[in-house]
């Protein structure tokens, strides 16, 4: 498992939960994260939740990840990797 202890996206998933998120994730190269009071399993995109949250947040640009299946299924995506680069859509924020 990669080392996550210092990760930008840890400390943005810690900022989102300490305001009441409910949190899942997806990462090829975390299949578990275990630390900072968090207990979550990796979740693989293909099983279709993303429709069912209310917010997709990418936090780290995976090349494995089809992001123009991201965009036409999750109702709101807050991109801040440029993962989105060259996708159109009123759900996707750019950061």
């Amino acid at each position: 498992m990669n080392d996550t202890r210092e990760s930008p996206a840890l400390n943005v998933m810690r900022l989102l939960r300490d305001k009441g998120a409910v949190l899942s994730y997806s990462d090829p190269y975390v299949p578990a994260l275990r630390e900072d009071g968090f207990a979550l399993d990796s979740l693989p995109l293909q099983n279709g939740y993303l429709g069912d949250v209310d917010c997709v947040v990418i936090l780290t640009n995976h090349r494995e990840f089809d992001y123009r299946a991201v965009a036409r299924t999750a109702r709101l995506v807050v991109d801040t990797r440029n993962a989105m680069a060259g996708l159109q859509g009123d759900n996707i924020v750019r950061l």
